[in-house]
């Protein structure tokens, strides 16, 4: 019991100061997608602010920026939570494997991590949760509602279809029983696919004053009327995808072969997959192994589409770390890494604590490297404890202390 005490408060440990590194409030580009509704018509990333109209409106008032800012903070609070409670699931899963431990401390160090604290507004913390709950409910067998829910995390923001769906599908596949029919299983993943086909068709016949009427209205309130030209919310909320698409490609190459993302990327990538694939059910080179591989790495299509490249290169470490739960959930009794996997992971925790993700704004992380450096030094004593742990039962010597 100590020896889980002590690896839970790490984990908590670890989201706080690496949230502490860039969490603000949000920016005036999330705080005008809360406002964004249906009252114009179906637009994409209208379903949270339809929702908060709702409320406001059976409270008779209009949202300020402060309530914003209060549901804000709330979102990613429980989003926080969340990855908490995912890395707890994976610890009880798998019988509290130090490798998954030192998965987990990577993964909440990571520069993912470090930009949700950043992002804190948008709706990607949202869409993170939901997929969770998706997962949850097709380790459950409830693929119709996981299906109901991504319909729904689509309508919150697009960029579900190459975040969290893949994994859900994904999931669906590999819990499906041999005798099962899998066709059957995977039919209610049309749902989401659907809600994104009719975003498609939607965006392709959007009236040309939809732009004017979302900006008229947004106007009407004081907190974002001052930056509404410069951040021009309604234009990207409503620009077409084929137009996205010319306005971005050109860029694709060098976004997508950044080397200082790539730098600051890999190591937690590297890390997570290789717990992944000591896995009984991977082997060196496969096809199963080439579908992971290109999960990861299918956000990095929205380069395509976005100009964020910092933000939608730390979407692969989310992708490693839910197929990594979907792993430890369907195969719990894993293979312990190889030393040199917890090396990887070991290098990957200092490098999150060293490296500096590139944040938007202008704005910078807010502790200098040496501060980071004592900061996590509990989290890095945590570490060695569980390497050593692990390489000491891998060879058949007594556990010993988890410090020790």
């Amino acid at each position: 019991m100590i020896r889980k005490g002590a690896i839970v408060a790490t984990l908590v440990t670890t989201t706080v100061v690496t949230c502490l590194r860039a969490a603000r409030l949000p920016n005036s580009f999330a705080t005008e997608h809360w406002l964004i509704d249906y009252r114009f018509g179906f637009v994409k990333r209208g379903l949270v602010g339809s929702i908060v109209a709702v409320v406001a409106a059976a409270l008779r008032t209009r949202p300020s920026e402060a309530a914003i800012q209060a549901l804000a903070v709330a979102a990613f609070v429980t989003f926080c939570t969340a990855m908490v409670w995912v890395c707890i699931r994976m610890l009880t899963d798998s019988r509290w494997s130090s490798d998954v431990a030192l998965a987990a401390l990577v993964f909440l160090s990571s520069p993912f991590m470090v930009m949700s604290a950043h992002l804190v507004g948008y709706y990607d913390n949202i869409v993170v949760m939901l997929g969770i709950v998706s997962l949850a409910l097709v380790f459950a067998g409830r693929i119709g509602s996981a299906a109901i829910v991504q319909a729904l995390s689509l309508l919150v923001h697009e960029n579900t279809l190459l975040l969290t769906l893949p994994a859900v599908a994904w999931a669906t596949y590999v819990t499906t029983p041999p005798s099962a029919a899998l066709r059957r299983r995977m039919v209610p993943l049309l749902v989401p696919i659907v809600s994104f086909a009719l975003l498609l068709l939607r965006q392709g016949t959007a009236p040309h004053h939809l732009e004017r009427s979302l900006t008229h209205y947004l106007s009407s309130y004081p907190f974002v009327a001052v930056t509404l030209p410069d951040v021009r919310v309604p234009h990207w909320i409503t620009i077409g995808f084929y137009d996205s698409y010319m306005l971005h490609h050109g860029h694709f190459q060098e976004r997508v072969l950044s080397q200082a993302m790539i730098a600051l990327v890999f190591p937690s990538l590297l890390g997570l997959l290789g717990v992944l694939f000591a896995g009984d059910t991977f082997v060196a080179v496969s096809p199963r192994t080439a579908v992971v591989l290109a999960m990861c790495l299918l956000p990095q299509a929205m380069h395509l589409l976005v100009w964020d490249t910092a933000r939608t290169w730390t979407y692969s470490i989310l992708c490693a770390f839910l197929l990594l739960w979907i792993d430890v959930e369907t195969t719990p009794a894993r293979v312990r890494s190889s030393q040199f996997v917890r090396f990887v992971l070991l290098a990957a925790l200092l490098v999150n604590a060293i490296a500096v993700t590139p944040l938007m704004d202008g704005l910078r992380e807010r502790f200098e490297v040496t501060t980071r450096l004592l900061m996590y030094a509990p989290v890095f004593l945590i570490g060695l404890g569980l390497a050593r742990q692990s390489r000491r039962r891998a060879s058949g010597e007594p556990g010993g202390s988890i410090v020790t």
